[in-house]
């Protein structure tokens, strides 16, 4: 295989599991807000910094395709 189809596999492969969990996530949250027996602060306190971690690599990831494509744009 060459780089670029090693590279464009890597990240297909991590929007994808990133897209999964902030699906899970959101499911998640959904669910928790609409059941009585369910306190939704404790849902937020759990689910809020993990929901932050995914967005934060998802901007990480897509710094890193920009950065990348310009430096091989450079070359």
């Amino acid at each position: 295989m060459d780089r670029d189809k090693v590279v464009s596999y890597i990240y297909i492969t991590t929007i994808l599991t990133l897209s999964i969990v902030i699906v899970s996530v959101a499911i998640v949250l959904l669910a928790g807000l609409f059941k009585d027996n369910v306190d939704n602060d404790k849902i937020f306190e759990m689910l809020g910094p993990a929901f932050n971690t995914i967005v934060g690599a998802f901007v990480g990831l897509l710094g890193g395709l920009s950065l990348g494509q310009k430096s091989d744009d450079q070359k």
